[in-house]
């Protein structure tokens, strides 16, 4: 009975062991996300001050550095586009870096969805 209790208290405690680890493990993963992410694809489109164009192909908004002078989140929304080869989809929209223009430009678009 004695080496049954033994037995159990040294696995109870190799279990605390193994928690204590995994939450350890969870909160450096979260610190090396966060460091990756750097707020390069942290912004909020809500806060990009748009403009309504008639294009080419149809009506689309677009942004640009002298209506977003200062705006951070405009400065991360073009770094996000940049380290996404210029194009790339996020809440709901289609966005485009326009090449150009030698002040950043970006096009947005409503993303259709696809008729079944």
């Amino acid at each position: 009975m004695e080496k049954e209790e033994e037995l159990l208290d040294s696995l109870l405690d190799f279990c605390t062991a193994v928690e204590a680890a995994v939450v350890q493990l969870k909160r450096n993963l979260f610190d090396l996300a966060v460091k990756a992410n750097d707020a390069k694809s942290v912004w909020d489109v809500a806060n990009v001050k748009w403009e309504r164009v008639q294009g080419e192909r149809g009506e689309y908004e677009r942004a640009s550095c002298e209506l977003n002078a200062g705006n951070k989140d405009f400065d991360n929304m073009l770094a996000d586009l940049k380290a996404h080869g210029g194009k790339m989809r996020k809440g709901g929209y289609f966005f485009w870096l326009f090449e150009f223009s030698d002040k950043p430009v970006v096009g947005r678009k409503p993303v259709r969805k696809a008729v079944q």
